[in-house]
This record gives structure tokens, sequence and C-alpha cells, in this order.
């Protein structure tokens, strides 16, 4: 999974809208370079406090 953010603190976060260029760029190199990976997802939810990280 690729989560950007945009962050000060750390416990909140913004998402920002980037490339789709760029997006399928980094698809494709995950898939073809780390082996067992066939899927990446891009998190386009908003953090709140404490949830910076993905469970």
């Amino acid at each position: 999974m690729i989560c950007c953010i945009n962050t000060v603190d750390v416990m909140t976060a913004e998402v920002p809208e980037l490339d789709w260029a760029l997006l399928k760029y980094i698809t494709a190199r995950v898939t073809a370079e780390v082996p067992g990976i066939c899927r990446v997802c891009y998190d386009l939810t908003p953090k709140p406090v404490g949830t910076v990280e993905w469970e």
C-alpha cells in the first residue's frame, strides 16, 4: 500500500493529490521489483489524531 500524507505534527494528515502518471510508475516498479506483490493500493483516507499508520 502506498500512503502519501502531508503533516506538520504527525498526529493529523491530509492526502495530497498525486499525478496519475506517478502512481502508475510507482505501481509498475513495485509489482515488477518486489517478489510476490501483485497489487498496489493508494490510501486516500485523511488521517485523524493518532492514526497516521495503517493497521
